[in-house]
């Protein structure tokens, strides 16, 4: 123990040296029996090596017991500890039991089809209703209502660039930090940096328009290349912008002042950020809205379709139709009309 605690306090002031600071995003709260070999290791395998050694012991008292047998009785036990003791390459608390078998059979069995129910939610999550899957209830007055009934408030800050900075400005910097993080008065507090991804439909718009008024053919060749470029670029699931979040959350009460007071506490909290720095290190920092939070939400939960649609993901949720089709649907369905229109009335 004494040699993992030096190790890492000599982690610390290497990154330290170099104007970093190592946050403990993944906290592992397994207790460890030997090396990697955790408890939660031995309570997966114990089951199966009893298993093995119970039916050793049947085969031993009935005479049929022999060094292959022996060895075939204990190979679910094996092949449990050689998944379990595999760990992820990146998420080294995920053993190769867990993400490549459980959570595959759990996705595969699990309930793809659920419907949306108006109104207040069901009391029983057999009723399958998107909200408490999601765990998302409403997003209004600025907040996210989840479903255990509680309101969330969620802050984007800029961020700053450690490694361009000298000795003193870094200091300075993780000093401030330090003191915000002690003077905050919030109990709990979620600072998170999440993947956005970035639509490039308006600026491709407006690219191939451009393009159509330009009457040199020499330069519509080469800007059509540039343009089936950014088309490319924008189908990369590495098109994407880190940004910084802190979000805060209370309970939800029947009080009309709740979401007052998570107001006032979000402007407290962004008084203090922007107040925390000064020069051209200043954070801008702004509160979410009901269309930010939207996007934010939907990125989380469906990263792929958020890059693909960008604005349009407001609009399809605010739309009050019954029935939302795509583009591409919508031109076949008003082609399809006006033929039926021009036939019938010939």
């Amino acid at each position: 123990m004494a040699m993992r605690s030096d190790s890492y306090m000599e982690r610390q002031e290497r990154l330290r040296e170099r104007g970093k600071v190592e946050l403990p995003l993944n906290i592992d709260t397994k207790k460890y029996l030997y090396g990697n070999i955790s408890f939660q290791d031995l309570f997966i395998v114990l089951p199966f090596l009893l298993l093995g050694a119970a039916l050793s012991y049947l085969l031993f008292k009935a005479g049929h017991l022999n060094q292959q047998i022996l060895l075939v009785t204990f190979v679910p036990a094996m092949i449990v500890t050689v998944f379990q003791l595999n760990k992820h390459p990146i998420r080294k608390n995920l053993s190769l039991l867990q993400y490549k078998v459980i959570w595959k059979l759990q996705a595969k069995h699990r309930k793809k089809n659920f419907h949306y129910a108006k109104g207040a939610l069901p009391m029983s999550r057999k009723q399958g209703d998107t909200r408490t899957e999601l765990g998302l209830a409403n997003i209004a007055n600025g907040c996210l209502e989840s479903s255990d009934r509680k309101l969330i408030k969620v802050l984007e800050i800029s961020s700053v660039n450690l490694s361009l900075m000298n000795e003193l400005a870094k200091e300075n910097v993780l000093s401030a930090y330090q003191s915000f993080i002690n003077d905050t008065g919030e109990k709990q507090i979620q600072l998170m940096q999440v993947a956005q991804p970035i639509n490039l439909t308006n600026y491709l718009m407006w690219f191939n328009e451009e393009v159509d008024q330009n009457t040199s053919y020499a330069k519509r060749v080469l800007k059509q290349g540039y343009s089936n470029q950014i088309e490319r670029i924008q189908k990369s699931k590495n098109m994407v912008t880190r940004k910084r979040y802190l979000v805060i959350s209370k309970p939800m009460t029947d009080s009309a002042k709740d979401y007052m007071k998570l107001e006032t506490t979000a402007n407290i909290l962004k008084a203090k950020l922007e107040q925390m720095l000064s020069g051209y290190e200043k954070l801008d920092v702004s509160i979410l809205e009901n269309d930010e939070l939207l996007k934010f939400y939907y990125a989380c939960i469906d990263f792929d379709n958020a890059q693909a649609q960008g604005e349009n993901i407001v609009q399809k949720t605010n739309s009050k139709l019954d029935v939302v089709v795509g583009k591409n649907t919508a031109k076949a369905l008003v082609d399809q009309y006006k033929t039926l229109l021009n036939d019938r009335f010939e």
